[in-house]
């Protein structure tokens, strides 16, 4: 009986840790404020052939802008850069 106690005890542990790792950080209950950008797209983008755009949420670590193509891509970019500040004043007006 003794025997089977540990391993029952470490699955339950490890339980425990990853529920408690699916609620932290930015993936809580707002479903669309849950993207973060890992890494930014490292050329630009001709304004043409993106269609819109939306923020990263401010939990994530690196602000990130995401730009929808065309062809529904989502790509992250800096919203930094010279090029995306411009593809988002022809997105906005």
């Amino acid at each position: 009986m003794a025997g089977l106690q540990t391993p029952l005890l470490a699955a339950l542990l490890l339980l425990a840790l990853a529920l408690q790792a699916a609620e932290a950080g930015p993936y809580g209950a707002n479903v669309e404020d849950s993207v973060c950008c890992h890494h930014h797209v490292r050329h630009p983008l001709p304004h043409r052939l993106v269609k819109g755009f939306h923020w990263t949420s401010d939990s994530c670590r690196r602000p990130g802008v995401v730009l929808l193509t065309l062809r529904d891509r989502k790509i992250c970019a800096d919203p930094r850069a010279h090029w995306v500040r411009r593809v988002l004043q022809k997105l906005d007006g």
